[in-house]
Formats: structure tokens, C-alpha cells, sequence
């Protein structure tokens, strides 16, 4: 079975056309479904992957991506890079009284993860369609 990659502008065309008749989508794997029919519509080979939407979706300005996650004990899988979209992390420290700093976690500066020194693990994304602007 062949297939063909859409290139970004098709995907994100596909997404709002969805998210503006849906206006709310509770988890990826429905979101990625409903965008596939959106696509074969214009050519029925057209696919895209959960992570390829995940990232486009969490970018645009039009959706709110609300991320619900589990603690994880494990700190050692941390590799700096946000588990959403892959942008970079930004620590967030907190001053003590004794004038010395201490980490207290890490934020996205792409999209709305965030995360404490107990690694959250993404588990389900909520996605809700905003007027644009």
C-alpha cells in the first residue's frame, strides 16, 4: 500500500478545517484520524504520523493544547528536550532566603509542557479550537 506525505501548509489546512466544525477533540488519535479523512479528501494517499501532527498542532495560534501527564520516577530519561514538540526547556528556579537558587522544573518555550524534577510524561492531549485572530 503506497502513500504520500502532505507538506505542512496541506496539514495545517486540514486541522483548522476540523477543529472549526469539531471545536474541541480530546485525544490525539481522534484528532489524527478526523485530519486523514480531512486529507483524502484531496488525495486519498495522503497520511501523517501522530508525532508530525502532535508538533504542527501544539505551534499554531488558532488551537489550545491542554497536556495531561504522569508522574515518572525516573529522572534519568530527561534529555533536555521537551517530550511535545521537541523545542528546548527552560529551567524554573526559585531564590532561597539564603541567596542561593534551586531548580524547581523545567517549561517548554514552544508549548504549553511543563514538568518538575519528577519528569511528567505526556499522556493525553486535549485540543480546543480558539477564534483566530
Amino acid at each position: 500500500m503506497s502513500y504520500s506525505i502532505p507538506d505542512d501548509e496541506k496539514i495545517l489546512d486540514a486541522l483548522r478545517s476540523v477543529m472549526r466544525r469539531m471545536k474541541g477533540i480530546g485525544s490525539l488519535t481522534k484528532l489524527r484520524s478526523l485530519v486523514i479523512k480531512e486529507l483524502k479528501i484531496k488525495n486519498p494517499d495522503f497520511t501523517v504520523s501522530h508525532e508530525r501532527l502532535r508538533k504542527l498542532a501544539v505551534r499554531v495560534p488558532f488551537l489550545k493544547v491542554n497536556i495531561k501527564a504522569r508522574k515518572n520516577d525516573r529522572s534519568k530519561d530527561f534529555k533536555g528536550k521537551c517530550p511535545v514538540c521537541g523545542g528546548n526547556l527552560k529551567t524554573t528556579k526559585n531564590e532561597t532566603i539564603f541567596g542561593g537558587t534551586v531548580t524547581l522544573g523545567y517549561k517548554c518555550i514552544q508549548c504549553p509542557y511543563w514538568t518538575t524534577l519528577k519528569r511528567r510524561v505526556p499522556t493525553r492531549y486535549h485540543f480546543e479550537y480558539d477564534k483566530e485572530k
